[in-house]
C-alpha cells in the first residue's frame, strides 16, 4: 500500500434545512482511502453513509444540503513517468468542496466514478445500454464516435458481457 492516499475525508459535517429546521446528516465524518486499498462504510439506514459518498462528488443538492465543516481532498494520480525515469512530482491535494461545477465536472466519472446503489434507476429502459454508455464516455473523452464504440465494446467485453458489440445495440 501506499503511503500516499488517494482521498481523505477530514472532519465533513452536512446539514439539510427543512421546513420544520436544520436536520444533520454527518457530523464529523473522517476517512482515507489508500491506492488499491478497498475500504466498506457499514452502518444503519439514515447514518450518513450515502450522504458521505455523494459529498465526495459534490452530489448533494444544495440547497437543501449545506456543507458545515470538512474538507475533502483528493490526491490526484501522478502521470505516469517517462521511459527516461524523471517523473514529475505528485500534483498536490486539492480541496473537492472547493472546486466549482465546472470544475467538478471534470473530475466527476473521468477521474473519481460513483456506482450508484439502485441500480434500477441507473440506466434508462427508452435507450439502448450503448446508447447510455457511449454517453458516458463522448462526455468525458475527446473521442470520435467509432472510438467510443471501441472503448465501449472493451469496457462490456472485459466485465465478461457475451457479444459486445450486439449488446451495445
Amino acid at each position: 500500500m501506499s503511503d500516499m492516499p488517494l482521498l481523505q475525508i477530514e472532519d465533513l459535517a452536512v446539514s439539510f434545512h427543512t421546513e420544520t429546521g436544520s436536520v444533520q446528516a454527518t457530523d464529523g465524518v473522517n476517512l482515507t482511502v489508500y491506492p488499491r486499498q478497498t475500504l466498506a462504510v457499514v452502518g444503519e439506514s439514515g447514518c450518513g453513509k450515502s450522504v458521505s459518498a455523494l459529498s465526495t462528488l459534490q452530489l448533494v443538492p444544495t440547497p437543501p444540503g449545506r456543507f458545515d465543516s470538512g474538507r475533502i481532498l483528493w490526491y490526484p494520480p501522478a502521470p505516469a513517468p517517462p521511459e527516461d525515469g524523471s517523473g514529475a512530482p505528485p500534483e498536490p491535494a486539492v480541496d473537492l468542496l472547493t472546486y466549482n461545477d465546472r470544475q467538478m465536472q471534470t473530475i466527476r466519472g473521468n477521474r473519481i466514478a460513483m456506482i450508484f446503489q439502485e441500480p434500477m434507476t441507473s440506466l434508462n429502459p427508452v435507450y439502448t445500454v450503448g446508447d447510455q454508455i457511449l454517453e458516458a464516455i463522448r462526455l468525458h473523452q475527446n473521442l470520435s464516435h467509432e472510438a467510443a464504440v471501441d472503448v465501449a465494446e472493451q469496457a462490456l467485453r472485459d466485465v465478461g458481457i457475451a457479444e459486445p458489440r450486439r449488446r451495445l445495440k
